[in-house]
């Protein structure tokens, strides 16, 4: 054999023996043996640490009992308690606004010239979304960045389902199932149920997209079987770690201010 020839054969076999032993970029292998619930967590924890904050904007559809619709919206959004959303719906009418933080949340509603104030620690944002979201269910229903919130110390069940984890373990005096995608470390569903078995939350991600070996999802769906109500989000543009989200916003001098 040609002596340069040689030697780039040598060089390929080489890349190739480097590439199939190098460690994955990101992902766990699909193995309960192999792989502990404890590590598999600590490894999600680490990743949806990664995203610090997003923008974007998309369709926000919602059904209640009393009432559905759908809007247009665009979001800012910074980990780990701000959150800017901005409604709009046919023909560019402005149906309102939140935006929530730490300390307090703003509703504008564009409909009733209204603007509502409130702590979110106990209020949920029903007045703009027919949907009973606390301020943690909201920041997670537009990242869909779920966290594991059982007792992982007690894990029930740990298993391999539809090629993801699946977790089950008790939530308080209820029960957490959480499904982990093993190539992205995201969590892709999660139920919560009752003692006796009856669903309160069911949430799935889909659409994951990557930018920067940061992973999230395109399109979120949060069910709350009992109350008959659903909150479907979709990006159709969307940017992780925005180094300046926008929290600007504008309220009409003639909107009627009421504090809860």
């Amino acid at each position: 054999m040609n002596p340069t020839v040689r030697t780039w054969v040598g060089c390929i076999l080489a890349l190739a023996s480097l590439t199939s032993c190098a460690p994955r970029r990101s992902g766990v292998l699909l193995d309960t043996e192999q792989v502990r619930p404890a590590e598999l967590l600590a490894l999600v924890a680490k990743g949806g640490e990664k995203l610090r904050s997003m923008s974007g904007k998309g369709s926000l559809a919602f059904e209640s009992p009393e009432f559905a619709g759908s809007a247009f919206f665009s979001l800012s959004l910074k980990k780990p308690d701000s959150l800017l959303l901005k409604l709009e719906g046919p023909f560019g009418i402005d149906m309102g606004m939140l935006f929530v933080d730490r300390e307090q949340y703003l509703i504008y509603n564009g409909l009733e010239n209204s603007v509502i104030r409130g702590s979110p620690q106990e209020s949920t944002f029903r007045s703009l979304i027919p949907i009973d979201l606390t301020h943690e269910q909201l920041l997670e229903a537009f990242s869909g960045v779920f966290t594991v919130k059982g007792d992982v110390r007690r894990v029930r069940e740990f298993t391999v389902e539809e090629e993801q984890f699946r977790l089950r373990l008790p939530c308080g005096n209820e029960e957490c199932i959480y499904w982990i995608d093993p190539e992205n470390l995201l969590v892709r569903r999660y139920l919560r149920r009752t003692s006796g078995g009856t669903t309160l939350v069911d949430a799935v991600s889909d659409a994951i997209t990557e930018q920067g070996e940061i992973f999230a999802p395109r399109r979120i769906t949060v069910v709350f079987p009992e109350s008959r109500r659903r909150v479907s989000v979709y990006y159709s543009s969307l940017q992780l770690n925005d180094p300046d989200p926008s929290f600007s916003f504008s309220i009409p001098s003639t909107a009627e201010i009421i504090t809860r």
